[in-house]
This record gives structure tokens, sequence and C-alpha cells, in this order.
């Protein structure tokens, strides 16, 4: 009479070092992807929003800020800030301000080449203001604070 057939089963073949290998590696490659991830995702992307302040006071208690901004969209901006809420401001070269009490916050963009900008207020005065860079960001940007209740009309020769 033949033995009973056993109840635990005989034992396999043992499968061979590449398993044990690519069970070693795949942490290995898990985190040699993440690096390589993160170096990528640092690379300045020409559409991520940027916002840099060109310049900020207080007038009469309230607290203003000039951003140079890119936008989602790659346009340059700039807007001004009154008390951390944007109040005005633009993506063209044209002159913006904005007034607090009896002195007007003058600023806005200017193309790259311009060191300085000539800026035509509303009382014929003609304000010469130095421009900036912000880095990262294309163009030239200005502020200047004046006396009065102004407003900018645009660019003077």
């Amino acid at each position: 009479m033949a033995p009973p057939p056993s109840v635990t089963p005989a034992p396999t073949q043992r499968s061979g070092p590449g398993c044990l290998l690519l069970l070693l590696l795949l942490p290995v490659v898990v985190i040699v992807g993440l690096v390589v991830g993160t170096i990528l995702n640092d690379e300045e992307d020409p559409n991520d929003e940027r916002s840099l302040t060109v310049d900020e006071g207080s007038i009469e208690g309230t607290e203003w800020r000039v951003d140079a901004v890119r936008d989602v969209e790659g346009d340059t901006c700039v807007f001004l800030y009154q008390d951390g809420e944007q109040l005005t401001g633009a993506c063209t070269l044209t002159p913006q301000d904005a007034t607090f009490g009896q002195q007007t916050v003058v600023f806005g963009r200017a193309s790259t080449d311009s060191t300085s900008v000539r800026v035509l207020l509303d009382d014929a005065e003609v304000v010469e203001i130095d421009t900036v860079t912000a880095k990262g960001l294309e163009g030239r940007f200005y502020v200047e604070v004046v006396e009065g209740d102004v407003d900018a009309e645009g660019f003077a020769p």
C-alpha cells in the first residue's frame, strides 16, 4: 500500500537572485526619480507667477506697496496695494497713480531700455523718476511719491 499524500506541499524551486535584486533596486529607482523630479521642478518656468516688491511706504497711516508681477499668462504687470489689498495697476506702459490724503504715489512699468521716465501730472508738473529692475521680470519699474492730489496723465517728452 502506498503512503498517504503529505499534508505539506513539496518545496518549490527557489527563484534566482533576480527577484532579490529587483526588490533591492526598486527603492533606489523611486528615490532617484523623486530627486530628478524635484530638480526639474525647481527650474524657472516662464509662465510661473512671480511677484517682487518695488517700493513700499506709509502715507497718513495707510500702508502701501508697489509690486512688479509676472502673472500665469506670462504678462509683466505692476500693482499698487493699500493695506494689503490690490487697489490699482496695469500691464501696459501707462503711468498709474493712487492718492492718499495730500500725497500721490505715481508708479508704473517702463520699457527695458529706460533708465528714467518723465511723467506728466494733471497739474502740468513733470516728474522725472529713475527706473529699477526686478529680478526675473522683464522691463523696468518706477515709483515716486509726489505732493498733492494729482493724476498721472502720461509720459512727457
